[in-house]
C-alpha cells in the first residue's frame, strides 16, 4: 500500500508513537506532506515551463522560416524592378514579344507584391523594427522618448511610403502597433483610392 509521506518517514513516525513522542510523530509527518506537495509543484512548473520553451521554441523557428521566405521573396521583387526599371525607355515600334515580355513582367511583379503584402510584418536586421509592404513600403519602429526629436512618448511609431504617416506615434507595445498599424495603412489606402475615383 502507498502511503503519502513514504514507508520510512510512517514507520519513524511509528516508533515515535509506541516510545511516546506523539508531537514528533505529527510534525515528521506534517513536514514529509509539506515536502511532497512542495516536490509537485515544482515538478508541475518545471513541466509547464518547459513547455512554454518548447512552443517558444516553435514559434521561433516558424518565425524564422517566415522571415527568410518574405527575405526571399523581397530579393526577388528587388530582382524584377532592376529589370524593369534597367531597360531604358521603349523603343518607338516595340515588337509583340516585347510587349508580351513586360506584362509577364508586370504580372510576376504584382504576384510578389502581393505575396510579400501577406507575409505580414517582417523583422530588419535591426532590433525593434518591422517592415510591410502595402502599395510601398512601410516601416514600424521602436522609439524612446526624446521631444528633442519628436518622439513625446515611448513606443512604436509608424512611416509610410509616401510619408503620409510620417513618424507618427501607434502604440506602446509591439503586438498592439502592429494591429493599429494595419487599421492605420487600411484606412490611408482607402482614402487614397477615395480620392483617385
Amino acid at each position: 500500500m502507498h502511503n503519502p509521506v513514504g514507508t520510512e518517514i510512517e514507520a519513524t513516525a511509528q516508533w515515535l508513537e509506541q516510545h511516546a513522542a506523539d508531537g514528533a510523530a505529527i510534525v515528521l509527518r506534517r513536514v514529509a506532506r509539506q515536502r511532497a506537495q512542495a516536490n509537485e509543484r515544482l515538478t508541475a512548473t518545471v513541466t509547464r515551463l518547459r513547455r512554454y520553451r518548447m512552443a517558444w521554441r516553435s514559434a521561433r523557428r516558424r518565425a524564422r522560416a517566415r522571415t527568410a521566405e518574405a527575405t526571399r521573396l523581397t530579393r526577388q521583387l528587388n530582382e524584377l524592378h532592376a529589370q524593369w526599371h534597367g531597360r531604358g525607355e521603349p523603343s518607338n515600334s516595340p515588337t509583340p514579344d516585347d510587349a508580351r515580355e513586360r506584362a509577364l513582367m508586370r504580372i510576376d511583379l504584382a504576384r510578389f507584391q502581393n505575396l510579400v503584402e501577406r507575409a505580414g510584418w517582417m523583422p530588419d536586421a535591426e532590433p525593434r523594427r518591422l517592415w510591410r509592404w502595402r502599395n510601398g513600403w512601410w516601416e514600424l519602429a521602436y522609439r524612446k522618448r526624446n521631444p528633442k526629436d519628436g518622439y513625446h512618448d515611448s513606443g512604436w511609431y509608424l512611416w509610410g511610403p509616401t510619408e503620409s504617416y510620417f513618424g507618427a506615434w501607434v502604440a506602446p507595445l509591439k503586438a498592439d502597433a502592429t494591429i493599429e498599424a494595419d487599421r492605420l495603412i487600411t484606412k490611408d489606402l482607402a482614402a487614397v483610392a477615395e480620392e483617385q475615383r
